[in-house]
């Protein structure tokens, strides 16, 4: 085992089981920001009838997506033109950079790792602002605006709701923010792969009509699909063009494509997605706060939580995969946090109640060290 050993990524179970010589199927992972309940059976039968017919496989997919398209236009209320399919947020983000070209770009963090490796990759320079725990990391817009025009940034790329926090910037705000930078020159990108949990507070239906403003959005987390890379993006049409000339044809596959149509489709598992998260999640909250805690306020289906500092973080992080197979997301990689900080992802009451007892007894043996 080696001491220094962090994953970049949530998630990574099988890096984990060879690391720690353990089984991976003993593991709970609590470090991918995943909906814990699986594909509905209607969809894995849809998809599974269709293979055995064997012309989902035979047939290349459709190149423009369009059974997928309409279902996206009704989901996030944007036009077809407006939409363009890829196989995950980076590779749209990859595409919009290319689209874009800015020679500058701020990233409010912490953030993401992934957006710093696109942008070098695409040959843009990058600056970041830190955003502070002190206001829960709350998105002050005149200070991000202040910042990129002190910058000289040609583009803002930020999420929302942000990762690994989870905290909520209102559309109107976001919308208000796009509109100052836009007015010196700025292109504004927001990743809203977990906007699904407040829908009501996405930038779709601007992105579709104005220029200068993109959004991308993820099928991995809310729809638990991560198996199936499928995202999209929307901007106006003329934007919208741009990008799909720079994503290779068919980003999709035929299965890909035809699970990420029926899911956007099915509302009423997607209206008892968003509940069994905010219960669970205002749960494990209020649970993991009696330990002594700080929590901090999330909209998405995580949690960000911070240990005090009279402890090993990273050693904390170890004995809850060594002693209770709990694997939750340590953010001592993530640029503006440290090893105290972790993301945990919100799963079902039962899984949420092994992780609750195995905090409480580490932290009580770490408190002694």
């Amino acid at each position: 085992m080696h001491k220094d050993f962090l994953p970049t990524h949530g998630g990574q179970l099988r890096e984990l089981s060879a690391e720690f010589g353990m089984p991976e199927a003993s593991l709970v992972d609590f470090s991918a920001s995943i909906h814990p309940q699986p594909l509905s059976d209607l969809v894995i039968e849809t998809l599974c009838s269709a293979l055995r017919g064997r012309k989902i496989l035979t047939e290349y997919p459709d190149m423009h997506y369009t059974a997928l398209k309409e279902a996206i236009t009704s989901y996030a209320d944007a036009g077809l033109s407006s939409i363009t399919v890829g196989s995950g947020v980076m590779p749209l983000l990859s595409a919009a950079v290319s689209a874009f070209r800015p020679h500058k770009c701020l990233v409010p963090v912490p953030a993401f790792g992934e957006y710093c490796k696109v942008l070098e990759t695409c040959g843009v320079d990058f600056c970041t602002l830190e955003l502070t725990p002190d206001n829960d990391f709350l998105l002050d817009c005149a200070r991000v605006l202040a910042a990129l025009k002190s910058s000289g940034a040609q583009a803002l790329l930020l999420a929302n709701p942000q990762s690994p926090s989870g905290k909520l910037t209102e559309a109107k705000q976001l919308f208000e923010l796009y509109k100052s930078a836009h007015a010196v020159g700025a292109t504004v990108i927001v990743d809203e792969a977990f906007i699904d949990y407040a829908p009501e507070e996405s930038l779709s239906q601007w992105a579709a009509k104005l220029p200068g403003l993109v959004v991308l959005r993820s099928l991995t987390k809310f729809f638990a699909m991560p198996g199936l890379r499928v995202a999209y993006a929307i901007a106006c049409s003329d934007t919208s063009n741009a990008m799909e000339s720079c994503v290779p044809a068919w980003p999709a596959g035929s299965i890909a494509a035809e699970a990420a149509r029926m899911v956007l489709l099915d509302q009423t598992s997607i209206a008892a997605t968003r509940e069994a998260n905010a219960i669970e999640r205002s749960w494990l909250e209020s649970q993991l706060q009696s330990l002594g805690l700080r929590v901090f306020p999330s909209t998405a289906n995580y949690l960000l939580v911070k240990i005090d500092q009279g402890r090993s973080g990273l050693e904390f992080w170890r004995r809850l995969i060594v002693e209770h197979r709990v694997v939750v997301r340590s953010c001592a990689n993530f640029e503006g946090l440290d090893e105290y900080y972790f993301r945990i992802g919100v799963r079902t009451r039962s899984q949420n109640q092994v992780l609750v007892r195995a905090f409480k007894e580490v932290l009580q043996f770490t408190s002694h060290i």
